[in-house]
């Protein structure tokens, strides 16, 4: 059992950065990658910070869940913009 934790938290950590990289490598999400925080726990990614539209939050959202396990993404951001 104890294999299958370190097993879901290293693919917990592998998800989290993958989902950061593609957030960062999005032209359209450069401007805010530094402002979104992602972490995913049991495969499911939750991502908190600011972002300045809603296309962004959405885009993000897509990212994340492109890469999240059955594509679960708790999206916590705030939009500072276009509100």
């Amino acid at each position: 059992m104890k294999e299958d934790k370190k097993h879901k938290l290293a693919s917990d950590q592998q998800s989290a950065e993958l989902v950061r990289e593609a957030i960062k490598d999005d032209q359209a999400l450069t401007d805010v990658a530094k402002d979104i925080h992602v972490t995913v726990k049991d495969g499911t990614v939750t991502l908190e910070g600011k972002v300045a539209t809603e296309q962004q939050l959405n885009l993000a959202t897509n990212t994340a869940g492109a890469i999240a396990v059955d594509d679960k993404v708790k999206n916590h951001m705030d939009v500072t913009k276009n509100k």
